[in-house]
């Protein structure tokens, strides 16, 4: 496989959108429930692993340099997120 996967890179975009509003509310967490900001925190956390590893394991596969395309789209795709965010909300997102 020597080809970028465009559905494979639109998810990981939805994905990053997705990890990057659950940090935001973990790090603006204001609520009274310290078990839900632990769990809160963890998801986020395993959340920027599982991207990690996606990016990894996708240069292991395909080429070196595709996590590297992948990344940037997914900085472009977060421009995307905000603009998202203006007609649903922040917690629609995460």
């Amino acid at each position: 496989m020597q080809s970028l996967s465009w559905t494979s890179i639109a998810f990981y975009c939805f994905f990053g959108i997705f990890v990057f509003y659950q940090q935001l509310h973990a790090k603006n967490f204001q609520g009274a429930s310290q078990s839900f900001a632990l769990a809160l925190n963890i998801s986020a956390f395993a959340g920027m692993l599982t991207g990690l590893a996606y990016l990894l394991y996708y240069g292991w596969s395909v080429v070196w340099w595709a996590p590297i395309v992948i990344f940037v789209i997914g900085l472009l795709a977060s421009l995307l997120g905000f603009l998202i965010e203006r007609v649903v909300g922040s917690l629609a997102l995460s």
